[in-house]
């Protein structure tokens, strides 16, 4: 037995078409696959998860001054 494993986006339409690149060590002719499907444990960031960043470079020597201008020589090397 040898179990691939493919992370796949399911649509709201929840109908999904599987291409799967079968390992050359399995030989063709019939075989049996089995389906699991286990719901990630991401989710998606919210404005308020972004938000709790807000600020949290303020006192970094590093961003002080012009931000713009740090931007730049970021941008430019």
């Amino acid at each position: 037995m040898t179990t691939i494993e493919k992370t796949i986006e399911i649509p709201e339409n929840r109908r999904v078409n599987l291409e799967l690149e079968v390992p050359e060590n399995i030989p063709t002719g019939e075989a049996n696959i089995q389906v699991k499907i286990t719901p990630s444990q991401k989710k998606k960031a919210t404005w308020n998860d972004l938000m709790k960043f807000e600020g949290c470079l303020k006192d970094e020597p590093a961003f002080q001054g012009n931000s713009v201008e740090i931007q730049r020589k970021m941008r430019n090397g």
